[in-house]
């Protein structure tokens, strides 16, 4: 990559971290197309994406961390099996054929969309979730309860599915705590915000193991770029009544939903 088009590349990935950031997303799905078009060989994006995704996890976990709106014990009890489910995602996904799996999951994410720009109760789940387990969290300002009974099993699901069709977990997990299991959205984005960055680390530690391309001092620029945008984001989406963080949301999840049906027809 020359010089001119590693400033370019660190121009759009700052513009793309903020509105990312804001809800939760490590905005991965973006950073690699960008840096093919930059220039940069396909193996060395993939493995360079995930170090920017981390950067921009740490950027935006520092901000909602310090406003008390990640709730670590609620973080560290989803993240095992959900890493591990896509794990075993990306695993299964050599023996299927996963286009139609993105196409129904498309559509999923645009009717979770759909749901997120109606009215809701902060803190309240659905009366058809089944309340099994039930763990009355605190963090900072907020009070709420969470189906643990329920939500472990699932989010191992949705790490399942997104490491099938290869996208970050946290694309299902927040829009989960959020429909489903009554977590408040600021909640949910800050604990979001720090899952894909943690996530993120085994993808790219066994990138280098497998020896894929990796500049460092390419990589850093970039990084830091993301961290800047993933750090003024969730100032931003402190600052963002919730009713238009929802709409932010929403439309990040049908850019997200359109972006991955292209994906799957052009290569």
């Amino acid at each position: 990559m020359s010089l001119i088009a590693i400033i370019i590349a660190c121009i759009v990935v700052m513009a793309l971290a903020v509105p990312f950031s804001m809800v939760g997303q490590g905005g991965g799905s973006t950073y690699v197309p960008v840096l093919l078009v930059a220039g940069m060989e396909f193996h060395e994006a993939s493995t360079t994406s995930l170090f920017m995704i981390m950067l921009a996890s740490l950027g935006a976990t520092l901000v909602f961390g310090r406003k008390k709106t990640v709730d670590w014990k609620l973080l560290f009890s989803i993240v095992p099996l959900a890493i591990l489910g896509s794990f075993a995602g990306g695993y299964v996904a050599q023996f299927v054929s996963v286009l139609v799996l993105k196409i129904v999951f498309a559509i999923v994410l645009i009717i979770a969309a759909f749901f997120m720009l109606r009215p809701a109760t902060e803190g309240q789940s659905p009366s058809f979730v089944p309340q099994w387990m039930c763990w009355d969290r605190s963090c900072g300002e907020y009070q709420y309860s969470i189906s643990m009974g329920l939500l472990i099993p699932v989010t191992g699901v949705a790490g399942f599915i997104a490491g099938m069709i290869g996208v970050g977990g946290g694309l299902f997990v927040l829009p989960l705590l959020i429909l489903l299991f009554g977590c408040p959205t600021r909640i949910a984005i800050g604990v979001s915000s720090t899952y894909v960055g943690i996530a993120a680390l085994p993808g790219f530690i066994g990138h280098l193991v497998g020896n894929s391309a990796f500049n460092i001092w390419v990589a850093l620029p970039l990084a830091t770029a993301a961290f800047a945008g993933a750090t003024l984001g969730p100032m931003l989406s402190l600052k963002t009544d919730i009713r238009k963080l929802r709409i932010v949301l929403a439309i990040v999840l049908i850019a997200l939903a359109i972006w991955m049906v292209i994906n799957i027809f052009v290569k």
